[in-house]
């Protein structure tokens, strides 16, 4: 009886763990990704001209992905020349107004749009590699349809977005990739939390959200910029990226030294 007693209570435990490493396999990119479906402002709150585009159409012709154009004026000073804007992980296009209204400063044609599982966009949730799939539709999006250079396109990238923008600047060689406030890696957020310590992670964890590699292998212009949250993680990649690169800490600049950065840079790489 003690035997069998003891078999039922380790079967009863192993269940219990494969259902704890189910369920962490399943549900990992909750840590990672806070989405939200709610689009509450456009850029039309910031007094910008925009229009809602949709793209990324499948078979039956419904569009998956949703987003923003929002062009420079024909005058302007990068007029023929567009931001490609990865947001990062969080919330959705609603958060990135004042962002658009930075880029749009510049004089600069800019398309950000919302990752599946963000918005109002198709998707149950996010994951890192329709991400990564996300970032590739709007890339050919801008090539394909809109019939822009690579060479024309700048690929900017927000926190989570950093290992998009990455990738797509490895792949394809825009004219340069900005990396703004880069997110930590997914095993670093994993080991955050003391659940993931009992998890086999090397085996369960599909999601990784590391720039780094593409980062060393591209040779497009990088900038590497902190603004809102520790530099540390920025810095680090920007360390291990090789030329050409550049580094800025606005942390405690004023808007007009950012707009300045972001205009040397453009300067440099599209002008």
């Amino acid at each position: 009886m003690l035997t069998a007693f003891l078999i039922t209570v380790g079967a009863a435990l192993v269940c219990v763990y494969a259902t704890l490493c189910l369920l962490f396999y399943q549900g990992q990119w909750q840590m990672l990704f806070h989405p939200s479906r709610s689009v509450t402002a456009t850029p039309a709150s910031a007094g910008l001209p925009f229009g809602e585009i949709h793209f990324d159409v499948t078979e039956s012709g419904r569009p998956q992905l949703d987003g923003w154009w929002i062009p420079a004026a024909p005058d302007a000073r990068y007029a023929t020349d567009t931001v490609l804007y990865l947001h990062d992980g969080r919330g959705s296009l609603s958060d990135t107004v004042a962002a658009m209204g930075e880029l749009h400063g510049l004089g600069v044609n800019v398309l950000a749009f919302d990752y599946r599982g963000f918005g109002k966009s198709a998707g149950r949730h996010p994951t890192e590699r329709m991400g990564r799939t996300d970032a590739l539709a709007a890339w050919m999006y801008l090539t394909d349809t809109r019939h822009i250079p690579g060479h024309r396109i700048v690929v900017f990238g927000d926190g989570t977005g950093a290992t998009f923008a990455a990738m797509l600047g490895m792949e394809f060689a825009p004219a340069g990739v900005v990396i703004e406030d880069a997110s930590l890696p997914a095993r670093a957020i994993f080991d955050k939390d003391a659940r993931s310590r009992i998890l086999p992670l090397w085996l369960l964890a599909n999601e990784r959200l590391d720039p780094s590699e593409d980062l060393q292998r591209m040779h497009v212009p990088r900038l590497f910029v902190a603004r809102h949250s520790d530099a540390a993680r920025t810095r680090e990649l920007f360390e291990k990226s090789p030329e050409p690169r550049s580094y800025f800490d606005l942390r405690q600049a004023s808007p007009g030294m950012v707009q300045e950065t972001l205009r040397r840079f453009l300067d440099e790489v599209v002008r």
